[in-house]
């Protein structure tokens, strides 16, 4: 599995295999069903791949290790788990426990787990890793992969015959050998490293002289028939294809190697899930790991899972499911291909942050539906994540369980270009769309789509079927066909209201996220609520939009679904209903929305929506909280990260002292700043900013922060009398969003000039101008 930040800034990946995956990336910078034409209703509910093969309809899960310690689970751990709610337990396979010698299998421990989950009403479901995780591959397995930067990988090399030929054995015989039991759940097919596919360190995976032999003995003869034709292409004079190179990342032809690598995915997973439908029918689900960004480098592209899902009737499981960027995405796939989702939460936050990013990924879930495939909770062994998420997790449970009916559609949608990570040289940047979603669906909470150059490639959906179509990363000739069919391409998300209603509109943003269900007839919601920033609280109001929601024309009423009791609330002229809010970090409420007024002696607020305002000044002092601007990672002790801070007292004052290069192993360091949503600043566009540092010879700092379209924007540097003394600056940041959408969800840093020597901060203070 695969870990990622929190909301907002979403790196490339961070591995869990080896520290030195987590220091390569830690300083990385960072849904409607689909309708058949514009006005179409939604889609019908799509069953879930489980419940068409006579499992549970729904996937309420969580991963554990193969053992407890090497004693098989025991009954009485299954039975703890269901007494929760949970009915699914995902086993972690050690492929060199189950096959310690080529052919030999040992299936009595899973045999023994699977009796124990049976009598407690569970299902198991082996996760089969190729390799990454304890235990795999097996010990007999021994030709690696090589990265793109000439290390031996982790993993095994992808085209290694005899490699791969044993791995489809192991998974085969083990699925054969389980599938007829009643505690068997399914299978996740898996192949690589984890469910990045390439991940490797340092580097990506796909350079193994068998992975260079298979590229020019097969692939290259299959894709190009003639060497002349290849020579034609690409304006080269080869004689054979032995000679043409496995291209390095930025070097010649490197688009050809990578369309090999990416081909490679589709093609071994599908030869694999093929494999395993011909020995059982039961349930099949892929695991998506890591990001958007991350396709080019570790082959993850998204529609080549829901393909396959499509085509084998399995389930995909979306990790990082706590950014909303990259859910929106999963849930208009889901309905797209008519393929479940479920999702799952894999953490990377610190212990403070773990509550709001359970908020965040459980809040998520009607994202998905009406395909909606259920939850997986990542990992029951213990840590703190188990010890803070799951009790979380549990307990919402319930709630997730009875969700039905659709996340409400608009016929507009958001376009990425994924042709980059097919090797298309002149694609768009995939960098910043997750968190450009996700900071597009905080600002306007609508159920625009999400529509990638993939699915058209697929068939599954068309842009025709939009009013408008906003391209994220550049337009591409799907974009320019569409246009000049008589479609209108936006320009920039301020324009989708024209086309399409919110459903939700809340007083500030990054702290409060709002996803509907609504019911299949169209006469009432569900609305779940989350808390979602781990510094502030949201205190405002939320209005619903019966026509952003798709509900029938009339009035209607809000009720706490938790409670009971009709919170006061207002009816707005044009058939919206306000309701003011104020929830703590990481609380989650759920609603609904339901017809008629309502009751009589319901409270009515005097002022709802709530009025604009909120603190016009913050401030972060070290060693105090509250004032409105928190300085994020201090105390952080993490190899690789550019913004540890450290508490000091310098000449008599507290202060935050960042680490210097030589402490965190990374050229950067920065000093790394949120502010409170809720204030007036937060909204301005023009600030002033005063930082109190400790001024010393050659040392000081760039303001960076959060821009339209550059979440690292170079604001003013301060140099400093350079005196070692404390000093004020003053600076005005202009053209400013603050969307959160840096490192740690910070919405500005202090980069250090210097990074081989500390900077001492005391306070910074932001200010509206006007």
């Amino acid at each position: 599995m695969l870990r990622t930040v929190r909301r907002g800034a979403v790196p490339l990946i961070c591995g869990l295999a080896a520290s030195a995956v987590l220091t390569q990336y830690a300083t990385a910078s960072p849904a409607p069903a689909r309708p058949a034409a514009a006005h179409a209703a939604p889609a019908p509910a799509v069953q879930s791949a489980d419940a068409r093969h006579g499992g549970a309809s729904d996937y309420w899960a969580s991963q554990f290790q193969f053992d407890n310690n090497g004693t098989p689970w025991s009954t009485a751990d299954f039975a703890a788990i269901k007494a929760k709610g949970i009915d699914r337990a995902e086993l972690n396979m050690p492929w060199s426990k189950l096959e310690p010698a080529r052919g030999t299998f040992d299936f009595s421990e899973l045999d023994q787990e699977l009796a124990n989950a049976t009598a407690a009403g569970v299902e198991l479901v082996p996760i089969f890793w190729q390799s990454g995780w304890r235990g795999s591959p097996a010990t007999f397995e021994t030709d690696h992969e090589v990265t793109s930067t000439g290390a031996t990988g982790v993993a095994l090399a992808w085209w290694d015959q005899t490699e791969q030929n044993d791995y489809f054995t192991y998974v085969t015989q083990t699925v054969a050998h389980i599938t007829h039991s009643p505690g068997y759940g399914g299978s996740f097919m898996d192949y690589g490293h984890l469910d990045a596919q390439w991940l490797d360190s340092p580097g990506e995976g796909g350079w193994a002289p068998a992975d260079i032999a298979y590229f020019q003995t097969h692939w290259l003869p299959a894709t190009y028939k003639t060497i002349n034709a290849f020579n034609t292409k690409y304006k080269t004079a080869y004689t054979s294809f032995s000679q043409v190179p496995a291209a390095l990342p930025g070097a010649p032809l490197d688009s050809v190697y990578q369309a090999f690598r990416q081909w490679s995915v589709q093609d071994t997973y599908d030869r694999l899930t093929a494999a395993v439908r011909k020995v059982s029918d039961g349930p099949l689900f892929y695991y998506f790991g890591g990001h958007i960004s991350n396709a080019p480098q570790l082959g993850n592209l998204p529609d080549i899972f829901f393909e396959l899902a499509r085509k084998y009737h399995a389930t995909v499981v979306e990790d990082a499911a706590n950014s909303a960027g990259l859910s929106l995405l999963f849930g208009s796939l889901g309905r797209a291909y008519h393929v479940p989702v479920a999702q799952e939460w894999t953490v990377f936050g610190t212990d403070d942050q773990i509550p709001a990013e359970a908020a965040d990924w459980l809040s998520s879930y009607a994202m998905t539906l009406p395909t909606g495939g259920g939850e997986d909770f990542f990992i029951h062994d213990g840590t703190d994540k188990d010890v803070i998420g799951y009790p979380i997790y549990t307990s919402w449970l319930p709630v997730l369980q009875k969700i039905s009916g659709s996340y409400p559609t608009q016929p507009v949608a958001v376009y990425v270009d994924y042709s980059q990570a097919r090797g298309n040289d002149n694609g768009g940047s995939l960098n910043n769309v997750e968190n450009d979603i996700t900071a597009l669906w905080d600002g306007y909470q609508a159920g625009f789509a999400v529509v990638t150059s993939e699915e058209l490639a697929n068939h599954a959906d068309s842009l025709s079927h939009y009013r408008a179509v906003l391209p994220m990363n550049g337009s591409d000739a799907n974009v320019a066909a569409y246009q000049k069919a008589g479609g209108t391409v936006l320009s920039n998300g301020s324009q989708l209201p024209q086309y399409a209603p919110a459903y939700a509109d809340l007083t500030s943003q990054h702290a409060l996220q709002v996803v509907p269900a609504t019911a299949f007839d169209h006469r009432s919601a569900a609305i779940t609520l989350g808390e979602v920033n781990s510094n502030f609280g949201y205190t405002g109001s939320v209005t619903l939009h019966p026509n952003g929601l798709n509900l029938v024309k009339g009035s209607y009423h809000i009720v706490d679904a938790l409670t009971g009791q009709v919170p006061a609330q207002k009816a707005l002229s044009d058939g919206s209903v306000c309701v003011p809010v104020t929830m703590q970090s990481a609380q989650l409420d759920q609603w609904s929305i339901l017809p008629g007024a309502a009751p009589a002696g319901t409270p009515v607020p005097a002022t709802c929506p709530a009025a604009g305002g909120g603190a016009t000044s913050i401030t972060g002092t070290a060693g105090q909280s509250g004032g409105g601007l928190i300085f994020l990672s201090v105390g952080a002790t993490g190899q690789g990260a550019d913004g540890n801070l450290t508490q000091v007292t310098q000449d008599g004052q507290t202060a935050y002292q960042t680490w210097t290069s030589a402490q965190s192993g990374v050229t950067p360091a920065n000093i790394y700043l949120q502010l409170d949503p809720s204030s007036a600043v937060a909204k301005a566009s023009t600030v002033t900013a005063k930082v109190t540092y400790w001024s010393v010879a050659g040392q000081g700092f760039q303001v960076q922060y959060d821009s339209p379209g550059a979440p690292y924007f170079g604001g003013p540097t301060v140099a400093g009398s350079g005196t070692g003394s404390w000093q004020t600056a003053t600076v005005t940041l202009t053209n400013a969003q603050f969307a959160e959408l840096q490192n740690l969800s910070a919405d500005l840093r202090l980069a250090v000039s210097d990074p081989t020597k500390p900077l001492y901060v005391s306070s910074v203070t932001l200010s509206t101008t006007g």
